[in-house]
């Protein structure tokens, strides 16, 4: 975070990984925005209420109040990826007046048939994760245990550096909100109307694993007036395969 005359950008990251995972866009976006990496609850540094709701629209609201008892921002612009994709359609819904521009990166929420399985798809990441955040220079030149742990993930695993596979596999074998979390996306979809003065692009790559098209790329469920773009060669974290893209499209859509 710098630069307080910048317009806020809030990110926010999806579930099982934390606000580092935007680490390497961060020197770029700071020419233009004051920037404000967000942890969700139970992931990266944030703690964990096991009284709180955790679904999409209540963690939507938690980011919003945030925002404006802590940091004393009036107005900003948001990123997400996977979950945090939801998350920031959901704070635009919810404040139109504070939520200037939304850059939904592969946003979760968008499936034809909510999610009901008590057990997430990404589990075996996880569990993977678990065991090699003790030996990960070892385990990133494994080239079998690198496919495995990424290969769900995105088509150009070989091509992740060192250092985004040891933050997201620190921030998932870490999240002690991956379950709470989960439960609050089971049996939902993002159903929001939000007002046509936001700015909205939901972004997919044309190669997602996660959340491929025949199963969580509904446009019918997005505000009409959303800009729906599609990046090549591009797989479900978008920020890996194309940093300076990414960069590009956060800025387009906040008007800058």
């Amino acid at each position: 975070m710098t630069n307080n005359s910048n317009p806020a950008l809030v990110l926010v990251h999806g579930l099982g990984s934390a606000g580092t995972i935007w680490k390497s866009l961060i020197p770029d976006l700071e020419k233009d925005f004051t920037v404000y990496s967000i942890d969700l609850p139970g992931h990266g540094e944030a703690t964990l209420d096991d009284h709180e709701e955790y679904d999409p629209r209540s963690l939507g609201e938690m980011i919003l109040h945030y925002m404006q008892s802590v940091h004393n921002v009036r107005k900003m612009h948001v990123a997400g990826n996977s979950l945090g994709g939801w998350i920031s359609l959901e704070m635009a819904a919810l404040r139109p007046a504070l939520v200037a521009s939304v850059t939904a990166l592969a946003p979760a929420g968008l499936w034809h048939e909510a999610p009901t399985m008590k057990i997430p798809p990404s589990i075996d990441s996880r569990i993977l994760a678990k065991i090699s955040q003790f030996f990960m220079p070892l385990a990133f030149h494994l080239p079998p245990l690198k496919a495995w742990g990424y290969r769900k993930i995105t088509h150009l695993w070989r091509e992740l550096s060192y250092e985004s596979c040891r933050d997201s596999v620190i921030a998932m074998a870490r999240s002690k909100g991956y379950k709470h979390l989960w439960q609050g996306v089971r049996g939902r979809k993002f159903d929001s109307q939000v007002d046509p003065a936001v700015e909205i692009s939901v972004v997919f790559g044309d190669s997602d694993l996660t959340l491929p098209e025949e199963l969580a790329q509904e446009k019918s469920l997005l505000p009409k007036h959303a800009k729906w773009i599609r990046v090549p060669n591009c797989a479900h974290v978008i920020m890996w395969n194309h940093r300076e893209t990414t960069i590009k499209l956060i800025k387009e859509t906040a008007g800058l």
